[in-house]
């Protein structure tokens, strides 16, 4: 398991210890109190507790190494627990919501919870704040998608403790509806919460890119890599919180398969330096542009074969050393490495014949002399 991982199960388990206590605090309060507000707020840290678990139990199995029918990791079962703890919490915050309106119709419902319900409220203020703090410290620093949407679940719960404070407040200054306003309050922002992380989850499933900021910071860095005279089609996915992605990148067309090789080793690596989430880049190394102009590529093993064969009519198959095709939208052009013994009179016979090819453009020969 990786540290990533190590330290999203410490935080999980810290905010299901602290939720535990809060909802046995709030409910217990409330109960004694009759305040429906703080009973909403129990539910709310209740709520939290239940993501806690899913969120445990999503990072078991997407820490999971890629095998052969997942090849891309278990990540996903991240994005699908987040989806499953808003649809909880956007569930939470209805029951709720209708709950407090019928009974703000009911004016005989309406109390004052006293001294010890304000007491609870403003305690759960301060501990869900601080512990929102420590998630989001966390999720930030490990680009964890699950754990910052747990953060943001504890910033919730914090404000609607605020709005339960505040309407308690209220109601202990003669306003007696202020405690189930309050609750309703609470079951709106439950729901807005819910709804943002479900519509998140469904982005990334979904395979939305990554916002644009970070895709103009992959682009700038690879048409700045040494060696890159252009690029085209980046294309970006995440999978719990991970970036993957695939671009095209122009080169020299005369650089060797080597040198290009090396080019898109260095695009990766810096590429990775600047975007720390990127789980993999996948570097297509092209002679010219394709974007919108990629013409039918001649079969190279069989266009070798042929300029062979030609060389074996004219001369000794030895003296042909090596045969290099650079495949350019204009046409093929053919270099011959010979041996030193080939003269400029006698290549002058193979290259009229290999420009006879339809696919040839031009004849070079080298040689080491």
């Amino acid at each position: 398991m990786t540290e990533r991982d190590s330290v999203a199960k410490r935080v999980t388990i810290v905010g299901a210890i602290v939720n535990i206590l809060l909802a046995v605090l709030k409910a217990f309060v409330g109960v004694l109190s009759s305040s429906a507000s703080l009973i909403a707020d129990a539910i709310h840290s209740i709520s939290d507790l239940v993501s806690d678990m899913v969120v445990y139990v999503a990072i078991l199995f997407g820490s999971r190494e890629a095998d052969e029918n997942h090849q891309y990791g278990h990540r996903r079962y991240e994005t699908l627990a987040s989806f499953v703890v808003g649809l909880m919490i956007i569930a939470a915050g209805i029951g709720l919501g209708y709950e407090m309106i019928n009974r703000i119709q009911d004016s005989e419902s309406w109390n004052t919870p006293g001294q010890m319900a304000l007491a609870a409220a403003a305690a759960s203020i301060v501990v869900k704040e601080l512990l929102y703090h420590y998630t989001i410290r966390a999720g930030n620093k490990h680009n964890h998608s699950l754990l910052q949407a747990n953060a943001v679940h504890h910033r919730t719960d914090a404000l609607s403790s605020l709005v339960v404070l505040v309407g308690l407040l209220a109601s202990e200054f003669g306003f007696t509806v202020g405690d189930l306003a309050a609750a309703l309050v609470v079951s709106f922002m439950l729901t807005r919460v819910g709804l943002k992380i479900v519509y998140e989850a469904l982005l990334e499933v979904s395979e939305a890119g990554v916002d644009p900021e970070t895709f103009a910071l992959m682009e700038k860095t690879i048409r700045e890599t040494d060696g890159v005279l252009d690029m085209h089609l980046l294309r970006t996915k995440t999978i719990g919180g991970e970036i993957f992605a695939e671009s095209h990148a122009q080169v020299n067309p005369y650089i060797s398969v080597t040198q290009g090789h090396e080019i898109a080793h260095r695009i990766v690596e810096r590429v990775e330096a600047v975007v720390p989430a990127l789980k993999e880049l996948t570097v297509h190394i092209d002679p010219e542009d394709d974007e919108h102009d990629a013409p039918e590529l001649p079969n190279c093993s069989y266009l070798e074969i042929k300029i062979r064969e030609i060389w074996g009519s004219h001369y000794d198959s030895e003296e042909l050393q090596a045969v290099t095709l650079h495949i350019l939208h204009s046409g093929v052009e053919v270099v011959l490495r010979v041996s030193p013994s080939v003269s400029e009179n006698k290549f002058e016979n193979v290259k009229n014949d290999v420009m006879k090819l339809n696919e040839t453009s031009k004849v070079e020969m080298v040689s080491v002399r």
